[in-house]
């Protein structure tokens, strides 16, 4: 079963590791292999997935849209939203004091707004071993049904890539309802 290509937002504050995130995801770059440069607007990364999806097996082809987290680029997010599938919002222990409010703004303009639900969202806390604890994200009540999963891609990518497998799933799921 082939179906058209997912449309998945990679967005969040400016140094969160998005674009490692895609990178890696793609397989692009390998997790140590990390130059931080600021991503210009947006960089689409296509990625083909295998899945089981209601007992069916089926390629996915990923669209995953590493979206700047720079607010000059914010005129650009109507184009970014248009026809989206679902968003994976990424911060990190850099970005955790803007993480709060940032993420809600990003939640609201890009999943509520879209009308997407809780399950075609994700909430990625990009981080080093020795910072995996979620509880310091403090995110407000509205991301208490949205999963919340903490990525380190040293040591924990293989998860990254099963937990993304998973939320491709669930998004398919929800847009087969």
């Amino acid at each position: 079963m082939q179906l058209e290509k997912l449309k998945i937002l990679l967005i969040g504050p400016s140094e969160s590791g998005k674009t490692a995130v895609a990178n890696f995801l793609s397989e692009s770059s390998a997790a140590d292999d990390v130059i931080s440069r600021p991503t210009q607007g947006v960089r689409i990364v296509e990625i083909q997935l295998s899945l089981n999806v209601n007992d069916k097996q089926c390629k996915v082809d990923v669209e995953l849209w590493d979206c700047s987290g720079d607010h000059k680029f914010e005129s650009c997010w109507p184009a970014f939203r248009a026809g989206v599938h679902g968003v994976i919002l990424v911060c990190s222990p850099n970005t955790v004091n803007v993480a709060a409010r940032e993420m809600e703004l990003l939640y609201n303009y890009f999943v509520s707004q879209a009308k997407l639900s809780a399950k075609q969202c994700v909430v990625l806390y990009n981080c080093s071993e020795d910072q995996d604890d979620l509880d310091v994200l403090n995110l407000s009540p509205t991301f208490s049904k949205v999963s919340q999963v903490a990525v380190n891609l040293k040591t924990g990518g293989n998860r990254l890539k099963i937990d993304f497998s998973n939320y491709i799933t669930s998004v398919l799921q929800s847009l087969n309802k």
